[in-house]
């Protein structure tokens, strides 16, 4: 626990927001366990929006630390274009989840559709412009992230599959007209650079990171599978959101774009 205290964080901001994020997590999946929703309709909108925002602060608040200007590529750990790409991705469903809660997406169906394009292009602009300035083209954070030596070839390439899956979906349930379904993901975005962290300090190895992490990915999907158990999600609206992610992925592989 000493390692994981240290004079870089001299106020131990980053710290102290992790803590109440992590409480957040719990109580939110408290929520969902009892009442299929993450934000029940009886809690003060307010404290809601400022607890969801908190998660952003806390992202932000990693540009507070340093980290090495290199990539190791041995061991998970992270490194400044990762963090970035972190915090991007986390804001993007800060965002959505706040515009869910204070019921801001336009009611006509093109504005709707330009809003939530508008937001998918705008994160993937910016994930891009992070890679080309402090990442490489071709080793990118998925393709070639370590894995423990026992794991084949075959297993890391479903293991790849599987994250490239849980991450499209993620698009998804970010442009999902539902606040729970909508902050969810942020759980495995904020759970990867802690997961990292504690490699980089020798508290875990990147078995426990892999399983952690794959945990964190695929948690929405129980959750989701539970909310219609419970019949607290719209069809509808997943028929919908995932149609326009799909057609954006599509237009975005059809002009040169990679995946990660």
């Amino acid at each position: 626990m000493a390692h994981l205290i240290t004079k870089h964080d001299p106020f131990h901001i980053h710290k102290i927001l992790g803590v109440f994020v992590l409480l957040s997590f719990l109580y939110r999946l408290f929520n969902v366990g009892r009442y299929g929703i993450a934000f029940p309709k009886t809690e003060n909108k307010w404290f809601s929006v400022c607890s969801v925002a908190l998660h952003g602060v806390l992202s932000l608040s990693s540009l507070l630390l340093p980290l090495p200007k290199k990539r190791n590529f041995s061991s998970p750990m992270i490194w400044p274009e990762f963090r970035l790409h972190s915090i991007v991705f986390a804001m993007r469903h800060v965002i959505c989840t706040i515009i869910n809660l204070l019921q801001l997406w336009p009611t006509n169906f093109w504005a709707n559709l330009v809003a939530k394009a508008s937001i998918v292009l705008s994160t993937i602009s910016l994930a891009r412009l992070i890679t080309e300035n402090y990442g490489d083209k071709v080793k990118r954070t998925t393709n070639s992230m370590p894995y423990p030596r026992n794991v084949t070839k075959a297993e890391e390439k479903l293991v790849k599959n599987l994250y490239a899956q849980a991450q499209f979906h993620a698009v998804i349930q970010a442009i999902f007209e539902d606040p729970t379904a909508s902050f969810m993901p942020i759980l495995a975005i904020q759970a990867a650079p802690l997961l990292m962290t504690l490699v980089r300090k020798g508290k875990i190895g990147s078995y426990w990171y892999h399983r952690i992490y794959a945990i964190s990915l695929w948690l929405p999907f129980a959750i989701y599978w539970w909310r219609f158990y419970l019949r607290t999600i719209d069809m509808g609206e997943t028929y919908w959101s995932a149609n326009v992610a799909t057609l954006i992925v599509l237009k975005l592989r059809f002009s040169g774009y990679n995946k990660e």
